[in-house]
């Protein structure tokens, strides 16, 4: 605990150490992880309920639209549904209802690194389908991974294959390289017969992404602004909300919208838990978050580059999102 002018606050040190690495570099950044605190959870579902934001509502379509096609798919009468990062797990009960109802047994792993979100998620979900095993672990993707399939190797009566599950665009938070690491990783805990099921926003006309991201009501810009608000919180900051503004854009060139924090004024930030005060430049901005879209060959170049397959691509009428079902291909060597 750091104690200043007689201020109290618990420093989580990876959070100050990112933080100030982030705001060291020559483009300021901070990683879109530290968005997600009890406020900033609570502003991301308010802008998945906006008009404008079509990812989450064109995902939970084609869930209920492909949920039994997926089931069938696997071939099974077990499972073992590992999801990272759950959040409220609304999505998830698209799969599990079905699941539930036509499978012999269905275990269900929830990974996130919000101990608060996934207490409630387990509570609720414990309440709602008696006859579901839930087991949590709050922690990152991979090192959940491991301790997962430790405890499914270790117990006979959890189902051995498994379905792993990344839904709401989340790898396209990850440039192309990343994502072919990232899921290469999870690739060395897939077996031949287990699955994985991600969620991919689709390249699309620029002023349904940049509407997408600039919401009327705001939300978004809230969403952004939050995690300066944490800093303060957190960290002991002195971010003046009103001196930073929301931009947010689709850069065609590197097929991503663009999230940003800029300075409206030269001004200087001090952060009590790292000791050090940061410069800002009127207009210059600090890098909050990456959201790649893809096409369709693209996508097939990052999964091949992985070691996976696909094995269905699950689509909407209008092209804009995709979930695909990805199996492991033979023992293979990154490229």
């Amino acid at each position: 605990m750091i104690i200043h002018n007689n201020e109290k606050f618990i420093v989580n040190n990876e959070f100050a150490t990112e933080v100030e690495k982030g705001l060291n570099d020559k483009q300021k950044h901070i990683s879109p992880k530290f968005f997600y605190d009890k406020n900033g959870s609570r502003l991301f579902e308010e802008i998945c309920e906006q008009p404008e934001y079509y990812l989450n509502r064109i995902e939970s379509l084609i869930l209920k639209k492909s949920v039994n096609e997926i089931m069938n798919m696997l071939e099974q009468n077990q499972i073992s549904i590992i999801e990272l990062g759950n959040g409220n797990s609304l999505k998830t009960r698209i799969l599990l209802r079905p699941f539930l109802s036509n499978l012999k047994k269905v275990c269900y792993f929830p990974i996130d690194v919000s101990l608060k979100m996934l207490k409630n998620s387990i509570r609720d979900l414990s309440r709602e389908y008696v006859n579901l095993q839930v087991l949590g672990i709050c922690s990152d993707y991979i090192s959940g991974l491991i301790k997962i399939n430790e405890f499914i190797k270790m117990n006979d009566n959890i189902p051995k294959r498994k379905l792993i599950i990344f839904l709401g665009s989340s790898i396209g938070n990850f440039d192309p390289m990343e994502s072919v690491d990232f899921l290469y990783s999870l690739r060395r805990y897939l077996r031949k017969e287990d699955a994985l099921l991600i969620g991919i926003d689709l390249e699309k006309d620029k002023t349904i992404l940049d509407r997408a991201y600039n919401d009327r009501k705001g939300i978004t810009a809230k969403f952004n602004l939050n995690i300066l608000s944490r800093i303060n919180r957190e960290l002991g900051g002195k971010f003046k909300l009103s001196t930073f503004e929301h931009k947010s854009f689709y850069n065609i060139q590197k097929h991503r919208i663009e999230m940003h924090l800029e300075s409206k004024i030269d001004q200087q930030v001090r952060i009590e838990a790292i000791g050090k005060t940061f410069c800002f430049k009127k207009c210059e901005t600090i890098h909050t978050e990456n959201s790649y879209k893809y096409s369709q060959n693209r996508l097939k170049e990052v999964v091949k580059n992985a070691g996976l397959e696909v094995k269905k691509n699950f689509t909407d009428p209008k092209k804009l999102y995709s979930l695909v079902l990805l199996k492991k291909v033979s023992d293979t060597t990154k490229s």
